[in-house]
This record gives C-alpha cells, structure tokens and sequence, in this order.
C-alpha cells in the first residue's frame, strides 16, 4: 500500500502554494543559475520515491555538487571559478540532493559568490530557494539538502538575519525542515534541509528559534579528516557528530600526486563510514571529491582527469572504480565537481548497477569549447 501511494504521489506534482507570478519573478531573476526546468523521465530524477519514509537522512548515500551554481560562468574566468557543468534544475533531475550554495552581502542583497566571484548581476539567495520550492513542487518526493555558506565578505547580523527570514517567512517555512537533528526521510518529502555552514546568533536575530543543522563550528579548512558535534544533550555531552573529508587542495607535486592524495583521503574517509554502518544514529558522514592542486591543475583537470603532458586519471574516474568495487557500502554524502559528466558515478553512489560507457556528450561539447573560448580570449589579451 506504501509504495503505491509513493508512486501516486511521485506521479502528481504539489498544487503550487506560492504565487505564481512571484514564482515567475524569482525563477526569471535566477535564471543564469537556475537554468531552465525541464520535465525528466530518467530514474534519479525521483529516486527517493522508493525509499521508506522511515529511513534516516543519515542513513542514506546521497550524491551531491561542490559550488553548485558556478556552472554558467564566462570562459574567461571558468579555469578556476567553474566546478560544475550543469545547471542546478539539471543537476536535481540527475539525482543529487545536496546542493552547495555561496553567498556574500552586496548592497543589502544576498547574493551567490563562488569565492570573491560574484556569479550573477542579478540573482539572490530568495531567488535560488524559490526554485528549489518550484523543483520540489514538480518531483514531491523528494527532499534536497542545502547547504549554505558565506564566501564573501563577513557573517554579519544584517547576513544572518536575512537568511534566517528567507527559511522561515510564513509564505515559505513548509517548504523547510525545522528540525537541528537531521530528520527522516518521511518527515522531508517535499521539503529542503538546511545545512548551516554560518553561525546564525540569537543576538543577531530577535525573536530567534533553533532550527537547521548546525555545522558552522567546528569545521576545518582544508582537512583530510575531521569531526564536529553539531547537535548535545542537555548535559553538553555530544549527541550527533558529522565526520568530514574536505582536502580541497592535497598541494601534490603534480596533477597525479595530488590526485593520488586525495583519493587516499577519500577511501579512508569513505571506509569509517562503511565500517560504522547504515544503521547508527549518532553519525553522519560527508566527502567532497572535489578540488584542484595548487595552481597547476584546474577542478575540471582534477575532477575529469588530462591527457597532456601525462594520462592522468581524474578523481571521478577513480571514484566510480572505487563505488563499483564497493557496491553495497555506506557512504553517506559524496560531493561532486562536475558531476554531469558521467551519469554511472550518481548510480554508483547510490549503489545502483552501472554499465556501459555514458557520457554526456551536450556537455562536452559545451566544455570544449569552454576551452577554446578561453584560450582565444587569453590569446587576444597578450
């Protein structure tokens, strides 16, 4: 009977709630991130509809994208700031379901940075989140996790207040998880998670009421392991712990060594997680397998791997042999640069079978000339 109101239910999209001529507003404004919505048939698009709603969001592997709106940027400037090469409507239908936002305030306005690159002229964080409401509303059994940090400027009482009422105005807060623990998959249909990776302070914002996982504190910088409590007991003992990899940047001595480093850092991280288990409820996992060396080796060299000077293998390609070979495992959460590139490394982290050479050949052709727009411009500025 579950399962057939599941597939009832991923079969209907939710009667839109919201405005629709604000929905249009939000989802034109933040266009150059958002992309363009479209209808997918393809299995990751409602993956989540199988599984029970009383599984753990903890529980779960769940593929994600690292800087996830700086796909759209200008070649000129792509080399080091383009992590990603599908839009974020595009990346929801390909399955993943963490999403990581940069912010920064701009003339009282936040908006999305990668860096101290300002990715768009004209989009807002409110714009961003409203297209996630509107994906959701069309693909109601799903939930995504959002993670949001500040990657320009300060944390500042204006910021925190700010983002604060953007989850929980009236007209949004059901499209919110309002939990500080991380809930069941049950309780997320339908709705977004916050990730809080910014400190959100009572003496910032009146009339302030805990909610969102709080992982701000506590986070490393540029660590191959590390471990935070983000949610005590009553005694101040640790209550939920998230153990994180997140070398960024290994600083190998060339593309293969620091592919190599990472990739010792991630199976490391990844095999804890296997060994503690898909039922323990006081843990949670997440890997970024993304990055780049030093100023030699862009994220899409790292990501996808070159051919000159040397073969080197990228650590996407080292990932799904990884996964593959460990069909089965717990991982938690997996974030991604370029992520479209080969659908398998979505349905390996799920733990899917995969087959068969699949390659996104819309978005290498895309990438290429990426490339070739870059080196023109490059070539016109000597």
């Amino acid at each position: 009977m579950k399962s057939f109101a599941l597939a009832f239910l991923s079969s209907l999209s939710f009667v839109a709630a919201l405005d629709s001529g604000t929905m249009q507003s939000h989802l034109s404004k933040g266009a150059e991130l958002l992309g363009t919505y479209k209808a997918s048939s393809a299995n990751t698009t409602n993956w989540m509809s199988t599984i029970d709603d009383a599984t753990l969001i903890q529980n779960m592997n769940i593929p994600g994208t690292h800087d996830s709106l700086t796909w759209n940027v200008p070649a000129l400037t792509s080399p080091f700031t383009q992590t990603q090469e599908l839009s974020l409507f595009d990346q929801l239908n390909y399955g993943a379901r963490f999403v990581d936002l940069r912010i920064g305030l701009l003339d009282n306005k936040i908006r999305m940075y990668h860096s101290s690159y300002l990715l768009d002229e004209t989009a807002e964080l409110e714009d961003i989140f409203w297209g996630m409401y509107y994906w959701l509303d069309q693909n109601p059994t799903e939930t995504v996790l959002v993670s949001v940090k500040v990657d320009n400027g300060n944390n500042t009482a204006a910021l925190q207040q700010q983002v604060y009422t953007l989850m929980n105005s009236p007209d949004v807060a059901d499209y919110w998880v309002h939990n500080f623990t991380l809930p069941t998959l049950g309780e997320s249909r339908h709705k977004l998670i916050p990730i809080l990776r910014l400190g959100l302070s009572s003496a910032n914002i009146p009339d302030y009421q805990p909610f969102g996982i709080n992982v701000g504190k506590g986070w490393l910088d540029n660590k191959a392991s590390f471990f935070l409590t983000y949610v005590v007991d009553t005694d101040g003992n640790p209550r939920q712990k998230l153990y994180v990899e997140d070398l960024y940047n290994p600083d190998g001595s060339d593309q293969k060594d620091g592919v190599n480093k990472k990739m010792n850092a991630i199976t490391d991280h990844l095999t804890r997680a296997a060994n503690a288990g898909p039922s323990q409820t006081d843990s949670w996992y997440i890997a970024f397998a993304s990055g780049y060396n030093g100023i030699t080796t862009t994220p899409k060299q790292f990501a996808l791997g070159s051919t000159l000077p040397q073969k080197v293998a990228g650590v996407n390609q080292r990932m799904l042999s990884y996964l593959v070979q460990t069909r089965g495992n717990y991982y938690g959460v997996i974030v991604y640069d370029f992520i479209g590139m080969d659908q398998r490394l979505i349905s390996a982290t799920l733990g899917w079978e995969t087959s068969g050479a699949f390659m996104n050949w819309a978005v290498s052709y895309r990438l290429c000339m990426g490339a070739v727009f870059a080196v023109m411009a490059l070539l016109h500025t000597l």
